[in-house]
């Protein structure tokens, strides 16, 4: 693409346009005089120009013009819309007049037009497209892909419907075909682009304001010698990474290394370890054991299965010291399972071990509450949520810590007095407060937004929008 302007700054502004969008542009160069233009469109002739009309004098009018490849995608930039500079661009047969100064959603459909027009005067279209479908990523056709794909995974399944309908919102420039699956979404690309990882990091900042939950975004960027099937297999082994690195960052599918082999069960005198550790109290040396074991680790990884039978291994222990002792309590054997089934199901290490070490710790120092204490720290933690729910920092670990329980405790308390998270009740509480706040207050939306713990007022509007089926603006006006 060469873009050709007197104005420098005009040619930044249209290279960040470019940048911000991941336009399938693979060259860019530039003109700031006519004698630079001729030289481009004499030597390197582009695929697609950007050019201001009254760069070209007169006499070289018809010069311009013939340098100019047929094929050539052409916009015109002027600051005079003039019935000259139309009948110039008209001449031109160009895909858009741009006026300055230039309107970005302007800009942006003539070259998402000016592209889609190379394509079939280059005749690169995918011809697999009316074949693709979810069996392409599952079974081997022989076909290599060209194009970029990404594999997408919160870290919360139950984020997939919100980034099904985000994927639907985001400007890709192109979209791409969606294939949602149990746990994450693919993402196959039809053309080429320019920077398939800028993109992916662009979809990952966007989600991170609108929804604020973990999400990994895996890339692979357009080679012709894999499958689909091949791709995807590479795209699911590299996102099996972020059971050690977590989530919120984009990886490139072609740094894939192999698992490390260890055997994952408990030795006879690591076993007699934790028995001395649970039966003595030991919860600073329990958290320095898990910590060096499974904090310290680096590439290349032990395979993530391992790790989750040999924290069943420990767990294990755990069982056993729970029966010698006892601990028979209903509450207790609840955190137990659920403690299991974190090892089997949740995605990230560290979160694996935090939560079992706060099982372990709660049931060494504190083994069993009185019933009343329980319904007392709830309704404790609840009165509280209800008085700092302004405070934008608000979270469940400050919450356990004002009513002195563990934060896994708490949230398992809290779950079973209302059927909702921490986070459901806390948002719920804050939304009550918008209704009045909008209700019986002249306040602006921005103000509501930080009154209630909100640091963006977009973001509110949104989330008042998913849970009352109104923006912020229309509630009052209803109301």
């Amino acid at each position: 693409m060469l873009i050709a302007d007197r104005d420098k700054e005009e040619i930044q502004g249209i290279q960040w346009f470019l940048a911000k969008y991941s336009m399938p542009i693979t060259t860019i160069r530039t003109a700031e005089s006519l004698s630079d233009l001729v030289d481009e469109l004499e030597n390197s002739p582009p695929d697609m120009v950007c050019m201001e009309l009254e760069m070209m004098a007169r006499d070289k009018w018809e010069v311009i013009k013939s340098y100019l490849p047929p094929s050539s995608q052409v916009m015109a930039m002027t600051a005079e819309p003039t019935f000259e500079r139309a009948m110039q661009a008209l001449e031109l047969q160009v895909v858009d007049l741009w006026v300055k100064p230039l309107s970005p959603p302007q800009v942006k459909r003539a070259l998402q037009k000016a592209v889609e027009k190379l394509s079939s005067v280059w005749d690169h279209p995918l011809e697999q497209e009316e074949q693709l479908s979810y069996e392409s990523l599952f079974i081997e056709d022989g076909h290599p892909y060209p194009f970029p794909v990404m594999l997408l995974k919160p870290e919360n399944i139950n984020d997939l419907t919100h980034l099904r309908k985000f994927i639907e919102q985001f400007d890709f420039y192109y979209d791409p075909l969606v294939f949602s699956l149990s746990d994450r979404i693919a993402l196959v690309f039809k053309h080429e682009y320019r920077d398939p990882l800028a993109l992916s990091h662009r979809f990952l900042r966007e989600w991170s304001l609108v929804a604020g939950t973990p999400l990994a975004v895996v890339v692979h960027k357009q080679k012709r010698e894999a499958s689909l099937h091949q791709v995807y297999g590479k795209l699911r082994k590299r996102m099996e990474i972020t059971f050690f690195t977590g989530y919120n960052q984009v990886l490139d599918a072609e740094a894939v290394s192999d698992w490390q082999v260890i055997d994952p069960f408990l030795t006879m005198e690591e076993q007699r370890k934790w028995v001395y550790m649970l039966e003595e109290g030991r919860g600073n040396e329990i958290k320095t054991w898990l910590y060096e074991e499974f904090f310290a680790l680096e590439p290349p990884y032990p395979e993530p299965g391992l790790l989750r039978t040999r924290l069943t291994s420990i767990l294990a222990q755990v069982r056993r010291f729970m029966d010698r002792n006892g601990v028979e309590n209903e509450e207790m054997e609840a955190y137990y399972k659920t403690t299991f089934d974190k090892i089997l199901y949740s995605p990230v290490l560290y979160r694996i071990v935090q939560d079992m070490f706060l099982f372990i710790n709660h049931l060494v120092d504190l083994r069993t509450l009185p019933s009343t204490g329980k319904t007392g720290a709830v309704e404790q933690a609840v009165s509280y949520m209800e008085e700092q729910f302004a405070d934008a920092s608000l979270t469940l670990t400050k919450v356990a810590a004002y009513v002195e329980l563990s934060p896994s405790y708490l949230s398992h308390l809290l779950s079973k007095s209302y059927q909702r998270s921490f986070r459901e009740i806390l948002l719920s509480i804050r939304l009550q407060k918008a209704r009045e706040m909008l209700r019986y207050s002249d306040e602006s939306i921005q103000n509501i937004a930080w009154a209630i713990g909100f640091n963006n007022a977009n973001y509110f509007s949104r989330v008042f929008k998913m849970y009352t089926g109104q923006t912020p603006r229309v509630y009052r006006r209803s109301d």
